[in-house]
């Protein structure tokens, strides 16, 4: 007899078996007992939740020749044809194949007629979002007064492609992607069936790679009792996705907690000899990092993704949170970053020199805002020194030194980048602007920028009308973030005004002055003077 692979094999008959779609079920199911159907049943969720099981159970239980019912027998001539695919009344329809109006209108040339053996004609259309515009509009007056005999069911893994006409008209089913422990628990089951061996650490790892999709994990499952020779043995599964074992990944955050860098490099050379997935292996390091934060913030230890309890626990006591969260962010980075670059071994290896050589850098007992007295300074006068110079100095410094006070309290490092807002003014904003980590059009924003009033905990930006395009929702938001506003509980407004004195006012003016004061100091008539009088330009001008 031929092989059938699991996926066939095992797939649900009925709503009982179906796994992790409850929602969905219920509903169905109360409407099959209580004679409240819909013409047009529309299924959505990620590839292999079960949209198109749902549909072939839905038409059993609408032709199982015992009545209408949520229990359709499955022994019956009806049943047995619509799980071998032979029913006549059922029309399976690939979307992705009949895409053009003529296939949707010959379609439908016999809705009219009545079914030839079952109680209803149902019409299964999968993948609908690939119909046409024009295949769409064909189907919608149909699909919104259908004969009594007709159903629909619809399937789709983007339902936003769908018109929303057509989604007005459907009943709609959203499925879930699966957990790993219902995929794990489904697949033991199957292979308990089978009489197959199998270790419990092998399906949760074909279950995590699975990715929500039931579907995915039979296939795997299949590949990996093909590898195994019938069985499923998890460093066998491990060889045959390419993954990276739990301990190695252990291993390099210890070396990295550690600060070991001759290890570290060992172990990169390591992972290079053995030809590893570097994205995979950074999932693995987030999930490590994961682990280790639940551990430390929560107390629950769950030993997730084949990690030793033992080791999260030592690791957990090694790593501060602060520290852990720092790496994870980095990991997250990295993972982001192998999108772009053509070398994901660089990417990788990037990501580690951050979790080597950066730190959190937390507020020591001694910083400004812990010792007023350290920042203190003593100003001696010399002896027969004009008082009233001594006062101007002494005001001058104090000026200067508030001055420093109010920009260190802005641009503090303690507040990792952050200004402090209560003191932001328009005289301080363009000392603020350079450093703040902007660019593209939130620095063109910013720079166009003058600050009009700060009160009760909201900053009026003015904006130059010239340059209003620069207003837009991202760089708002953008300018927000790095302001920390929300985090101060301060709201940011922004206003157009016709003359705003900006910091790119301020330097236009600026370079405008020291081009005349250029094109000045290279007169002719100037220059002679200069020569023969020995004489100096005083820039400052009365009136």
């Amino acid at each position: 007899m031929t092989y059938q692979v699991l996926a066939r094999k095992h797939r649900p008959q009925n709503f009982k078996e179906v796994v992790g779609q409850e929602h969905v079920v219920q509903a169905l199911v109360n409407g099959l007992d209580n004679n409240r159907l819909h013409h047009a049943f529309l299924f959505t969720g990620t590839r292999g939740v079960g949209k198109t099981t749902l549909a072939r159970v839905l038409a059993k239980s609408l032709n199982c020749l015992e009545g209408v019912s949520s229990q359709p027998c499955g022994t019956c001539r009806h049943c047995v044809e619509i799980q071998q695919g032979d029913f006549i009344d059922l029309i399976e329809v690939d979307a992705a194949s009949r895409t053009g109006v003529d296939d949707t209108r010959s379609l439908l040339d016999n809705v009219s007629y009545a079914p030839n053996k079952g109680l209803y004609k149902i019409y299964l259309i999968d993948e609908v979002h690939m119909f046409s515009k024009s295949s769409f509009n064909a189907l919608l007056k149909t699909l919104e007064e259908p004969p009594e005999h007709v159903k629909f069911l619809l399937a789709t893994t983007e339902p936003e492609k769908l018109p929303i006409t057509v989604l007005s008209r459907c009943l709609q089913f959203n499925l879930k992607r699966l957990t790993e422990k219902q995929i794990s628990d489904y697949l033991a089951e199957i292979l308990q069936r089978e009489a197959l061996d199998f270790e419990e650490k092998a399906l949760q790892l074909v279950a995590r790679v699975a990715d929500g999709s039931m579907r995915d994990a039979l296939s795997l499952l299949d590949q990996s009792l093909a590898f195994g020779g019938n069985k499923l043995v998890y460093d066998e599964v491990r060889t045959m996705l390419g993954t990276v074992q739990q301990s190695h990944v252990v291993e390099l955050l210890s070396l990295i907690i550690s600060g070991d860098k001759s290890g570290v490099v060992d172990k990169l050379d390591w992972f290079h000899a053995m030809s590893t997935d570097y994205g995979q292996l950074l999932e693995e390091l987030s999930r490590l990092l994961h682990e280790i934060a639940l551990t430390q913030s929560l107390k629950k230890v769950t030993g997730g993704g084949a990690f030793e309890i033992a080791e999260l626990k030592k690791l957990a006591q090694q790593l501060s949170a602060e520290r852990g969260q720092l790496y994870y962010q980095f990991v997250v980075v990295g993972l982001e970053q192998m999108r772009t670059v053509p070398d994901k071994k660089i990417s990788f290896e990037m990501t580690i020199i951050r979790m080597l050589d950066f730190d959190v850098i937390s507020e020591q007992p001694g910083s400004p805002q812990g010792d007023g007295s350290s920042h203190k300074k003593t100003v001696q006068t010399q002896p027969g020194q004009n008082s009233e110079k001594s006062r101007s100095e002494k005001a001058g410094k104090a000026k200067s030194t508030n001055s420093a006070q109010v920009k260190e309290k802005l641009l503090s490092p303690a507040s990792t980048r952050h200004v402090n807002l209560s003191d932001l003014s328009n005289e301080n904003w363009p000392e603020v602007f350079k450093n703040l980590p902007l660019k593209g059009m939130a620095r063109e924003l910013a720079r166009n920028l003058m600050v009009l009033e700060n009160n009760n905990n909201t900053i009026i930006f003015a904006l130059d009308a010239a340059v209003e395009p620069f207003k837009t929702q991202k760089s708002m938001a953008k300018l927000n973030q790095i302001l920390a506003a929300e985090q101060q509980n301060y709201q940011l407004q922004f206003t157009v005004r016709e003359r705003v004195s900006s910091v790119a006012k301020k330097q236009a003016e600026a370079d405008k002055k020291n081009i005349e004061q250029r094109q000045q100091d290279k007169d002719p008539v100037v220059e002679a003077l200069q020569e023969r009088f020995d004489a100096t330009i005083i820039n400052e001008k009365i009136g």
